[in-house]
């Protein structure tokens, strides 16, 4: 079994003969299959494997980190972009999906750490264009979009690893956010489009929503990471944060972050509380159906 190194100890100090600098394995697709709209007759669509190259490249190439990984220490994640309208020639409207996880110490299993669907994708792009990118300006959606979804993943994941260790990433998404333009969409910070990704990064950063990140690591570092040495002391601390959640739902039953868990982790908690003592699923079961209330039918097959 791989023993996970926690990121926070990646110093190129002590590795600088055997690390690359790349943060991200990004497994990066565009999807225009169902391509629709006026123009769409017109479009060569070998320009969106072109897209899906440069985009690759963008993310997994370039160094987001003043830390150094190894190949096999590479964050692990997927984006996907189904194109499904041309508004012009090199005009395009769909969808994104990022998906996010990271491996568990000392044990083969990976942890799903974030999935969400961007419904506001809408951007120009020409064949071969350059893929330029400043993160103290908003040049071009693409770009912004892709390192703004990079950013929030390595806040999550540093999160993981120590108690509110993402804060520089999360700091990094708030001035992208806060330099795109007012026609870009995605970005409003009108209540009216509360699901967008301007109220996601709100839902993770704000301290009102604290326990949010708390979670993230005791969940994750002192919950599933000592599982493999102590099961039962993995249970108490991963029901503690459950706990910490309920008291957080209670007070922002809307909370966007909170609202998505159950997406992708609750197949994880199943599985997970399959194996606790009666007392702790029943504990499980209780707070997972508050929280979650989606999912009721699935958490009562812990039982």
């Amino acid at each position: 079994m791989k023993k996970l190194i926690p990121i926070l100890f990646f110093v190129s100090l002590f590795f600088t003969d055997i690390l690359v600098a790349q943060e991200f394995n990004c497994r990066v697709s565009v999807n225009a299959n169902n391509l629709s709209g006026e123009y769409s007759n017109q479009v060569n669509k070998d320009v969106f494997k072109t897209l899906e190259q440069g985009i690759s490249s963008f993310i997994n190439e370039r160094k987001w980190t003043e830390y150094t990984f190894s190949t096999e220490e590479r964050i692990e994640c997927s984006i996907q972009f189904v194109i499904e309208e041309a508004t012009g020639q090199e005009s395009y409207k769909g969808k994104m999906y990022v998906q996010l996880s990271r491996p568990v110490y000392n044990s083969t299993y990976s942890t799903p750490l974030f999935a969400f669907q961007d419904n506001d994708l809408a951007f120009t792009y020409s064949a071969n264009q350059t893929f330029e990118y400043d993160e103290n300006s908003y040049i071009w959606t693409i770009t912004s979009l892709t390192a703004f979804y990079a950013n929030l993943m390595l806040a999550i994941t540093f999160d993981t690893y120590g108690n509110q260790a993402g804060t520089p990433f999360y700091n990094k998404c708030l001035n992208m956010a806060s330099n795109a333009p007012p026609s870009e969409s995605g970005w409003s910070t009108s209540s009216k489009e509360s699901r967008n990704r301007y109220w996601l990064l709100e839902s993770y950063f704000n301290p009102s929503f604290s326990e949010f990140r708390t979670f993230l690591y005791q969940y994750h570092r002192l919950g599933l990471d000592v599982m493999a040495q102590n099961l039962n002391a993995g249970y108490e601390v991963v029901l503690q944060n459950l706990e910490s959640l309920r008291t957080l739902y209670r007070r922002n039953p809307n909370l966007y972050c909170l609202n998505m868990l159950g997406m992708y982790k609750s197949t994880e908690f199943v599985n997970m509380f399959s194996a606790a003592s009666p007392e702790q699923k029943q504990k499980a079961i209780e707070i997972l159906k508050y929280i979650d209330p989606s999912n009721l039918t699935k958490y009562e097959k812990i039982q």
